[in-house]
């Protein structure tokens, strides 16, 4: 602790602009005048109100549709009553365009509501009990938890309670609303599969076993682009609340106020160490804590499609929201819907979809035959079931890319050119407008972040292209893999990852479970070679095309991984193998190849020099990296 506290002092002798801000007013100034905005118009706001402390109460103003604001609207655990999500739908009908965004931390955010509507807007969502208070800056956002989280077979704690209690720790208190140094967000998971991306949060309480009893694991410092660590604490399930307010005492007292890009608690962890956080956390309990046990959430998880069983015998059902753009009168409609056929209740999810519960077998085909169930369901493409797409350009100030029609466009070509049984295959595509990763990019099987780059001198919009982000076990980041992607020629990049998953996937085997048997056992190097080379010759020379072998499996390095591509090429090219052989090792004393366009004159001679170089028989004349291919491929449009 005095470690921590040393640094905290050191760190805070200088505070970042918002935290000056934050000495000079309060955001209870905000809320008291946002009557006085109403009446007196968008003019009346001041610039520090508009820019910050209106986020406090999740309203947000998008300078791309002037004098409108987004307003952010808590949904904990992503549940929503009849009565909730019929007054969400009225609500966007009547004051926002009839839009409504569905988000990755279950929430809901309406669109182009004007000052004067707003304190309306605000007191309609509170008289069903949903706020929209502190889903912005710096505050404890949205809570998430299994959707399934109390119907599903395999939930073992129902989290709901405890989420509540969490929530009402800081929720509407005023010595909570903007008074940590950043963001903080939570998930709790009390299910064996990972259905709410559990290890994506500041804190995250995980289903755990120790001694005979179940209860929860507790990882720290998650955030896009870093997992979530252990803390090696092990929680009872009464025990939660208490550990969360600790944490929360310890962050809003110790935090970093420095810098806004350096203050989440994955940086106190990475500079103090994840031992001292703890200790500080039982001191502010005023207890100790038990050392964690084992964690249970090891499970893909993601989302189940069509008609999921659960624990009472009725059917929870499966919709799938394209990059989560809905509407208030479909909103209307799912919740008539949930009404008529279910339970009355909705639950939304991290990927931007949503179930309607307690669904009886006998109403399952007169729910699929509903008009605003044919409209969303897409369950015959695993390319929109698990498709995640944050705001873009449209909606956010930060967006580089449009982002959601680009991530429907993707999965649309996917769709149409190879249909997979989303029963047989998963494939979770992750999309991010900018770095700031909203969409979570870093999460998914393949992910997107939007940039901007410059191509044969002329600035141009594209994506930076990720994979292997996974849900199983204790979860990690997904890599980088290819930079600067044009954004009209995103789908051919990813389909060179679906033509392998394709190829060689095992029945019912997800692009994750894909991913660990064959993709990591390969470079990066070799597979962004292999897409980029791929799309080289797709249009001229598709024989030519490049594949995984099994040879390419396991620990290789670069040069043997180059070696055997170039004797794939060879072979295609030629239709003769260049050596009795594909082993590195054993081509010393064999002659060099003929030369493939002597065999095959329609070889275009750039292609036969690669070729020659990537098998040479002497290793000082043979390509070791694979960069150094694709800087002689530099310039080439296709082969």
């Amino acid at each position: 602790m005095e470690k921590l506290l040393k640094v905290s002092q050191e760190r805070n002798k200088k505070l970042n602009k918002i935290e000056k801000l934050k000495q000079e007013h309060t955001p209870q100034e905000a809320w008291e005048k946002l009557e006085y905005y109403a009446k007196n118009g968008f003019s009346s706001i001041p610039q520090h109100d508009l820019d910050y402390f209106f986020k406090c109460f999740g309203v947000f103003y998008r300078p791309a549709t002037p004098e409108k604001f987004m307003i952010r609207v808590r949904i904990p655990g992503g549940k929503l009553t009849y009565k909730q999500a019929k007054k969400l739908g009225e609500v966007a009908q009547k004051y926002g365009n009839d839009y409504i965004d569905l988000t990755t931390r279950m929430q809901v955010e309406l669109r182009f509501i004007t000052i004067e509507n707003l304190p309306t807007v605000l007191k309609e969502l509170e008289n069903v009990g949903i706020s929209t208070f502190q889903t912005g800056v710096d505050n404890f956002r949205n809570i998430v938890q299994d959707p399934l989280d109390g119907v599903a077979f395999d939930n073992v704690i129902e989290t709901w309670d405890i989420l509540q209690k969490i929530q009402d720790i800081f929720l509407k208190k005023e010595e909570w609303i903007c008074k940590l140094p950043r963001k903080f967000n939570i998930g709790i998971n009390g299910s064996y599969s990972n259905r709410c991306n559990i290890y994506g949060h500041d804190a995250c309480f995980v289903l755990a076993e120790k001694d005979g009893e179940f209860g929860f694991n507790v990882y720290l410092g998650g955030k896009v682009g870093a997992i979530a660590k252990p803390a090696n604490v092990f929680l009872l399930p009464e025990e939660v609340p208490l550990f969360f307010e600790a944490t929360a005492k310890m962050f809003k007292k110790y935090g970093f106020k420095d810098s806004r890009n350096k203050n989440r608690l994955k940086y106190m962890i990475d500079t103090v160490g994840m031992e001292e956080i703890v200790n500080t956390i039982k001191h502010e309990a005023g207890r100790d804590f038990e050392e964690a046990g084992r964690t249970l959430t090891e499970l893909e998880g993601g989302e189940k499609i069509g008609r999921v069983k659960l624990k009472n015998g009725s059917y929870a059902m499966h919709m799938v929201v394209p990059s989560g753009i809905f509407s208030g009168t479909a909103m209307i409609e799912v919740a008539e819907a949930s009404k008529e056929f279910g339970s009355g209740e909705i639950r939304l999810t991290v990927s931007q979809n949503l179930y309607i519960l307690g669904v009886k077998e006998e109403n399952i085909e007169k729910l699929l035959s509903l008009p605003i169930y044919q409209k969303y369901k897409n369950v015959n493409s695993p390319y929109f079931n698990d498709l995640v797409a944050c705001a873009g350009t449209e909606h956010c100030p930060f967006g580089v890319i449009p982002n959601k029609p680009d991530a429907i466009n993707v999965a649309n070509y996917l769709t149409e050119k190879y249909p997979l049984d989303p029963k047989d295959a998963k494939v979770r595509m992750y999309w991010s407008a900018c770095q700031k990763g909203c969409g979570i990019h870093g999460n998914g099987d393949i992910g997107f972040v939007g940039v901007k780059f410059k191509k044969d001198g002329k600035p141009i919009l594209g994506v930076d292209m990720y994979y292997g982000g996974t849900l199983t076990g204790e979860s990690k980041e997904g890599e980088l893999l290819i930079k600067g992607i044009p954004l009209d020629e995103v789908q051919f990049y990813v389909e060179e990852l679906i033509k392998e998953y394709i190829r060689l996937k095992k029945p019912r085997e997800s692009f994750e479970k894909f991913y660990f048997r064959v993709l990591s056992k390969i470079s990066k190097h070799a597979l962004r070679f292999l897409i980029k080379f791929n799309n080289l010759v797709k249009k001229n020379y598709p024989n030519f095309r490049l594949e995984i072998t099994d040879y390419l499996l396991g620990n290789k390095s670069e040069e043997e991984e180059i070696f055997a591509f170039g004797y794939q090429l060879y072979k295609k090219t030629t239709g003769k193998s260049p050596y009795p052989r594909p082993n590195i090792l054993e081509i010393y004393d064999e002659p060099l190849p003929e030369k493939p366009s002597n065999i095959n004159p329609d070889i275009p001679k750039i292609l036969d020099e690669i070729i020659l170089k990537m098998i040479h028989n002497k290793p000082e004349k043979r390509f070791k990296v694979f960069t150094e291919i694709e800087s002689d491929m530099e310039g080439i449009n296709e082969i």
